[in-house]
């Protein structure tokens, strides 16, 4: 079903860089269940859509660190048209008896001027719990790592969201408190 029917598909134009299909990969998760992790494409926009608007309020207000409700045309734009040369977007995708399902995304965008990149990931609240942040996180830190030569990848989390906190601790990530905001926490990982 197409719930995201005010996009009109003239707003689907091509990503300024070639897709690198030779990053997508399959991974099985602890319980058994095998997804494909792949770049994301312009052609996602209704499975982000779908995705983003499964998410509870809550992990909406994790991802975005404010309250959304709904993802403009722009944003949609933003998040599927990307510049491969410049940022990634890895999509967990699901096969069900509808068709393949986007339960995962992670992404980071490089820094100006710089080695380093900021990453953002959420999870559909009904895959909690099976390792596939975890798998994801380590997807994009080797894509990261191999494919953009990035020497470090840094984030920034709400200090309530304590499952994001509890993944980069366990990922490695140096994480401590904003000192300019007591209510963020800061997150950044040496990929070298």
């Amino acid at each position: 079903m197409t719930l995201y029917t005010h996009v009109p598909e003239a707003t689907r134009g091509p990503a300024p860089s070639a897709y690198p299909a030779s990053l997508a990969t399959r991974v099985r998760l602890a319980d058994g269940r095998e997804l494909t992790l792949r770049p994301i494409r312009p052609g996602d926009i209704q499975a982000e859509w779908d995705f983003v608007h499964r998410l509870s309020p809550d992990s909406r207000y994790f991802r975005f660190m404010a309250p959304v409700k709904e993802l403009t045309r722009d944003m949609l734009r933003r998040f599927t048209e990307i510049d491969y040369t410049r940022e990634m977007a890895l999509v967990a995708m699901a096969e069900t008896p509808q068709g393949a399902r986007q339960v995962g995304v992670a992404r980071y965008s490089m820094l100006p001027e710089s080695r380093s990149c900021e990453f953002a990931i959420v999870v559909d609240d009904e895959w909690r719990g099976t390792g596939l942040a975890r798998a994801l996180m380590d997807a994009l830190v080797k894509v990261a790592r191999e494919h953009h030569h990035l020497e470090t990848m840094t984030g920034v989390t709400l200090a309530e969201n304590r499952r994001m906190v509890g993944l980069a601790k366990s990922l490695g990530f140096d994480v401590r408190m904003d000192p300019e905001d007591a209510h963020l926490v800061l997150m950044q990982r040496d990929l070298r």
